[in-house]
């Protein structure tokens, strides 16, 4: 087509009518390329043909090989998809991307690869703004486990939740994962077999001074997870558990809201975060996670858990500003560190 300039594709896709239902507008841009918008206003690039091979880990977990319908009750074909969130920018985005396609020669002779090949790099730097990185995915996973656990204790009890809810730091940029009256937890989640984690200063480990002028008691969640093809849960999955927990049939309707609108700002500083209405399906997001180990929950006041400290630090000539460093914690640090039972540690916490 010798229209497909930049600035036409683009207000053309910012125009292309959100559909109803499970329906989705397409636009044909070439025999091989069309673009679409589904009814939750996601942007859909479709490549059709085979299953296409990305270099990129991040773009591979994005595009999804199926058979897609261009409407409710259409012929279906078979395409590589990339979706792309809602928002108007993505119009841009996606316009960017199809026309490169086209330019790299998509609908030539040596069909979609090549050109998606060459086009990757592009898609990859709109993924990084369009969806949670996987890093951030496994550490979102890591705190709503703690957080699900809290919730189960008290399910049926609406005021209960709702204070447990709140117990929920890290949807926040900065300061603690939870706060639980005297208590603070940091949740580490890890891909590994062991307690290995990466801090981003000395303060994730440095008890802080409450404002009665006490001393926080600091403690660490340790989580180890890894990808799974047929068992454990994705993180739509265990969203979904945490809204049906808060939307019971004695539960307040809008703390069901409240938490999604909590996780969709979950690392939304560094792009889009996980908007489960709209994103539950991505294919980004179907990766399941299981326990590589059962969590820990370490006392850091603990003496025999070695962390690092500023007072040690004035003996060298390591500046604290900016320090990031790894810690491997044994899996039993003292006799009853990591709590023998962290649910129930959790529950102390809360009652006192």
């Amino acid at each position: 087509m010798n229209d497909n300039h930049f600035e036409t594709l683009r207000d053309d896709l910012e125009l292309l009518r959100v559909p109803d239902g499970r329906a989705r507008n397409l636009r044909w841009l070439a025999t091989p390329l069309a673009i679409g918008r589904t009814a939750s206003g996601d942007y859909e690039i479709f490549i059709r043909g085979d299953e296409l091979r990305a270099s990129s880990s991040l773009v591979r977990r994005h595009v999804q090989h199926g058979d897609w319908r261009p409407e409710e009750g259409g012929d279906p074909f078979s395409a590589s998809r990339i979706v792309l969130p809602a928002a108007s920018h993505f119009a841009s985005i996606a316009a960017l991307i199809a026309i490169e396609l086209l330019r790299a020669g998509i609908a030539g002779p040596t069909g979609a690869q090549p050109a998606f090949t060459d086009v990757e790099p592009i898609i990859e730097m709109a993924i990084r703004r369009g969806a949670l990185s996987e890093e951030s995915i496994v550490g979102l996973f890591g705190e709503l486990t703690l957080l699900r656990q809290l919730l189960l204790a008290c399910a049926g009890e609406p005021e209960k939740m709702l204070r447990r809810l709140d117990y929920w730091h890290g949807w926040r940029e900065g300061g603690r994962d939870f706060r639980i009256g005297n208590h603070a937890v940091e949740v580490k989640t890890t891909q590994a077999v062991a307690s290995i984690h990466e801090f981003s200063g000395l303060h994730q480990l440095e008890p802080a001074t409450l404002p009665s002028g006490g001393i926080e008691s600091l403690h660490l969640m340790s989580i180890g997870l890894a990808a799974s093809n047929a068992m454990g849960e994705n993180l739509p999955a265990i969203v979904s558990s945490i809204v049906s927990l808060l939307s019971g049939s004695s539960a307040r309707p809008e703390l069901a809201d409240e938490f999604l609108y909590r996780v969709s700002l979950f690392g939304a500083v560094s792009g889009s975060g996980y908007s489960h209405a709209t994103m539950q399906e991505w294919s980004a997001y179907g990766t399941r996670y299981t326990h590589t180990f059962l969590p820990r929950l370490y006392r850091i006041q603990d003496p025999a858990m070695l962390t690092l400290s500023r007072e040690l630090l004035t003996q060298t000539f390591v500046q604290p500003q900016g320090l990031t460093f790894t810690m491997h914690i044994p899996e039993q640090v003292s006799a009853f560190n990591p709590a023998p039972n962290w649910e129930a540690e959790l529950e102390a916490m809360v009652s006192e």
